[in-house]
């Protein structure tokens, strides 16, 4: 059956017009920055690794995961042993980094609401985007300490909480 031009430019408005008033259409249209090297593992409970739940997610953005093994470069960029990017798209995540040993470790997690792969901070220095820690340690004015997030992995590793703290 061939179309007209008049059937097509329907057809074009339509679909542009839905696009325009069905914000998600656009959304998940977003293009986001997720390099292949921030993919996270495939979560096996079988296997040596750190399983991730983080709650309090919202929609849109990227959920940042990073996973920290140095207690003397905890929440730097240098110090992380691995991070992982996935788009945020509900309330929860799970996220799994598969380990080559075990030990004592801690994680981070930020959403990322604008996806510009960067915490935003308060003028008080303290995250403007929402933040947790592993082990849900209550903010504090200051820089976090790795001994309040740290936990020892055992042999099938370890399943970890985070509840994100809103700005």
């Amino acid at each position: 059956m061939a179309l007209n031009n008049k059937t097509l430019t329907i057809a074009f408005v339509s679909t542009l017009f839905l696009g325009l008033i069905n914000p998600s259409a656009l959304d998940a249209a977003q293009q986001l920055d997720i390099r292949p090297h921030e993919a996270a593992d495939e979560c096996n409970q079988n296997i040596s690794q750190i399983r991730v739940t983080v709650n309090g997610v919202t929609y849109g953005g990227i959920l940042t995961v990073g996973l920290y093994d140095d207690p003397n470069h905890f929440l730097m960029k240098h110090g992380r042993k691995r991070h992982v990017r996935i788009p945020a798209t509900e309330a929860q995540h799970t996220v799994c980094f598969n380990l080559d040993r075990h030990g004592t470790y801690a994680v981070s997690a930020y959403h990322d609401k604008d996806a510009d792969r960067k915490l935003k901070r308060l003028w008080n220095l303290l995250p403007g985007e929402p933040f947790g820690l592993s082990n849900n340690p209550e903010p504090v004015i200051g820089f976090p300490k790795f001994s309040d997030s740290a936990f020892t992995t055992e042999e099938l590793g370890a399943d970890i909480i985070i509840n994100l703290h809103q700005p």
